[in-house]
């Protein structure tokens, strides 16, 4: 695990002279209780959004000073100060107490909503993003990281930005997307090197070090983390000097050299251990833990990683956790251990998949709630019932005396009736609850079984270092309707050409992937195996081995298929196109006012025209009528910096709007051409905040693939 740092040199400082200030002026002189915020706030921009994985530390002896924050932030009347001591508190129990630390961290950004203070609604929501990043929601931090960049980019505060722009690197880095991650920390680097923040230059050259550590090189890490070092020894920051020795640790560790990497991660810890960190602590020993394995000095090892381990639960910290529960199983399997290795392997598999699996928890938890409560509901209403029964028998005594007899012989066959029909409901209550539990574990079983076949389906697509390889200015936007997709993306390099596909298969859900795994399947041995790279050919003996293997040829066989638009690139300016049922969308700016394309355009006033290429009308697989099918072969020359786009139509047939309407291709042709002089990832976003808008509320209707590719 690579940990990144944090400075919080001046800031405590700076906090207590604003208490203490705010605290004797607050009645007498307003003036300077606003100018010392300004002051306070200029430095809060420059250190509590210093890094996603940051946090407000306060040792022992300033436990009076937060009390003295908290009681400023009930009794101060100016809302700037207040919304600032909301976010301290909240870092304050980012470690120890998570719940405190959200709480606080609402109640800021609600206060900052209210006041429309812009500011305040930044720092809140890069807080936000920070206590998410440590719950491993990454999917929630990102959407406070942006929120916090959108507010920003309007202020035109440029550090801020800076600190944004890091702090989205770190979620593409934790999602391994690390073209994503550089390409941010370098956005972040070049603002502060124009605003010469030696310091936070220090960090970007940090994140890199950790980005190339994780893609094997270890040079060029190595190189960024001495960078970073010397930054971070002048300022004396020990939080960074920790962070990077132990970064480099892991890096000399790749590299073979580990008597080095011991020494370097036993000097991590020291510094650690002199600031009180007890995150730092958690990580590097548990770095120091696996280095020890591997040096077979066991017994330190074991030593280590069970500090790691009291220091990670102590601060709940879960991707701490599974670190060392994985480095104590590779403990274990050296010591041939193998009962306790494959123990903490499972604790491992667990705790990750528990951190994934969060929101079906939480669904589950409501649903057992929900079905509690309707038994509590049942039985109140059998208590009222009882009740009522009661009354009624004694208002019979009171007025009927005289027919005593016969009304207790009444109620008698009465109460045996309703005994008789309550052990029967109860039977079937206990029948029916049987069957509920029953029904769970098969939905558990249907929904896990899901699961896994996404990670199936997952793992058969083509690697995504691949499409950067082959396609270095590109998206793939792709949302499954349900778990697993219908839809598919498919790309490959043969005999120097390089190929993409998108496909729609009938159906989506399980039936829609099924056919996906197929046609994915038969792509590969048609291009790989038969060495086939024509666009037409690939459709033709796509067409005929689907049928094949759906034995469509028979009576009484499926119908099922698939809709493609695949390109292969002769080469960077020269493509083939061929379609079923899918266009091809090549979108170009117009060049001395003159129209170099076909008439079937679409063309704006802003000097760009976007033209499309017809596929065939019959898809791949299915019923068909003609003897023989033939897809047509279309070639087309491109030009610098024009962009081409494949799709599925899971983007036009959304329902939504106003009126619940779809999509449809005008609207979507005006939207790529509203973006086109955006990189293609920015693209890949617009599209992405326009599904989600336009949808709304309401269902995915279909899966969606869109593809787009700049020349």
């Amino acid at each position: 695990m690579i940990y990144p740092f944090f400075s919080k040199t001046g800031l405590n400082n700076c906090v207590n002279q604003l208490i203490i200030k705010g605290m004797q002026d607050r009645n007498n002189n307003t003036f300077e209780i606003r100018l010392q915020m300004k002051k306070c706030f200029y430095i809060k921009c420059l250190f509590l959004l210093f890094f996603t994985q940051q946090y407000f530390y306060l040792p022992a002896q300033d436990h009076q000073s937060i009390d003295s924050v908290r009681n400023f932030v009930k009794s101060t009347s100016n809302d700037t100060a207040k919304i600032s001591g909301l976010i301290m508190l909240s870092k304050h129990y980012q470690d120890n107490n998570s719940d405190k630390a959200f709480d606080y961290g609402k109640q800021a950004l609600t206060f900052s909503v209210q006041l429309n203070n812009l500011k305040g609604m930044g720092e809140a929501y890069n807080n936000l993003g920070d206590l998410y990043w440590y719950k491993g929601d990454y999917g929630a931090s990102s959407v406070h990281y942006f929120k916090a960049l959108k507010i920003y980019e309007d202020l035109q505060d440029n550090g801020a930005i800076a600190n944004c722009y890091r702090n989205i690197g770190w979620i593409y880095y934790y999602q391994k997307k690390y073209p994503e991650a550089l390409n941010y920390y370098n956005k972040s680097l070049i603002i502060n090197q124009k605003l010469k923040m030696k310091g936070k230059m220090g960090q970007n050259y940090s994140d890199m070090g950790t980005v190339y550590a994780e893609q094997k090189k270890f040079n060029d890490a190595i190189k960024s983390y001495s960078n970073a070092l010397g930054i971070v020894k002048e300022s004396n920051n020990k939080e960074g000097m920790t962070a990077i020795y132990g970064n480099m640790s892991i890096v000399y560790e790749e590299m073979g050299k580990l008597d080095l990497a011991i020494q370097t991660s036993e000097k991590s810890i020291k510094i650690a251990e002199e600031i009180g960190s007890k995150r730092y602590l958690s990580g590097n020993y548990s770095i120091l833990g696996s280095l020890y394995v591997k040096a077979k000095r066991y017994d330190a090892a074991t030593f280590a990683l069970k500090k790691a381990l009291n220091l990670s639960k102590e601060i709940k910290d879960k991707r701490g956790i599974i670190e060392v529960y994985g480095n104590f199983s590779k403990l274990f399997e050296k010591q041939n251990d193998f009962k306790k290795a494959l123990e903490y392997a499972q604790l491992t598999a667990t705790l990750t998949d528990s951190v994934y699996n969060e929101n079906n928890n939480r669904q589950a938890n409501e649903m057992t709630t929900k079905y509690e409560s309707e038994k509590k509901e049942l039985m109140i209403a059998g208590l009222e019932k009882d009740k009522a029964l009661s009354d009624e028998k004694f208002q019979r005594e009171k007025n009927f005396k005289i027919y005593l007899l016969i009304f207790l012989l009444f109620i008698a066959s009465f109460a045996f009736v309703l005994f008789r029909g309550n052990v029967q409901k109860r039977k079937a209550n206990i029948a029916l609850s049987f069957a509920y539990e029953e029904i769970e574990l098969k939905n558990k079983d249907i929904s896990d079984s899901i699961n896994y076949s996404k990670r199936i389906q997952d793992a058969s697509l083509a690697p995504k270092e691949l499409k950067y390889k082959l396609f270095p200015d590109t998206f793939v936007l792709f949302r499954p309707k349900d778990i697993v997709s219908g839809d598919f993306y498919w790309y490959a390099e043969k005999d120097g050409k390089k190929l993409i596909a998108a496909c729609d298969c009938t159906g989506h859900g399980v039936p829609g992937a099924l056919m996906s795994m197929i046609g994915n399947n038969i792509l590969y041995q048609i291009v790989n195996e038969r060495g086939i790279t024509a666009a037409d050919e690939i459709l033709n003996h796509l067409h005929k081995e689907v049928r094949k293997a759906l034995k469509q040829e028979e009576h009484g066989a499926t119908r099922d298929g698939m809709d493609i638009a695949l390109i292969s690139f002769n080469s960077e300016t020269e493509i083939e196109y061929a379609g079923a049922q899918r266009p091809l969308w090549i979108l170009k700016k117009i060049k001395n006012g003159e129209l170099k394309m076909e008439p079937t355009m679409h063309l704006t006033s802003s000097g760009f025209e976007l033209s499309e290429i017809k596929p065939d009308k019959f898809s791949i697989g299915g019923y068909q009528s003609e003897i023989e099918r033939k897809f047509t072969k279309h070639k087309i020359s491109l030009s610098k910096g024009d962009c081409i786009y494949i799709f599925s139509d899971g983007f036009v047939d959304q329902f939504g709007g106003k009126e619940g309407k779809k999509f449809m291709s005008k609207r979507f042709k005006d939207l790529l051409l509203a973006n086109y002089s955006t990189p293609m990832l920015e693209q890949e976003n617009t599209l992405t905040k326009t599904f989600e808008t336009w949808k709304g509320s309401r269902e995915q209707v279909d899966d969606l693939l869109v593809i787009g590719i700049r020349i």
